[in-house]
């Protein structure tokens, strides 16, 4: 029962971060003029998954995580350059 509370928890908070870090990203900027939500956004859904997989102790969680948050600013990169708006 536990760990279900520890993982509601941990998603709120990640979507709490996810959240405020779009929805505030001017703000952030005006303060820290490097930031880059593609980043943020990679490195929350990083730390998560790990939170994850550390709780369900599954190796194949974590590759798998580790695998899309390699691959979301590649793929970003990719329509930025190949498709234009």
């Amino acid at each position: 029962m536990t760990a279900y509370i520890l993982k509601t928890v941990t998603s709120l908070v990640v979507l709490l971060f996810l959240v405020a870090g779009f929805y505030f990203q001017m703000e952030i900027r005006r303060r820290y003029p490097g930031f880059d939500p593609t980043l943020w956004f990679t490195g929350v859904l990083f730390f998560a998954g790990m939170i994850f997989a550390v709780m369900d102790r599954n190796l194949i969680i974590a590759f798998i995580v580790i695998t899309v948050t390699v691959a979301i600013p590649l793929l970003k990169q990719w329509v930025v350059d190949y498709w234009p708006y």
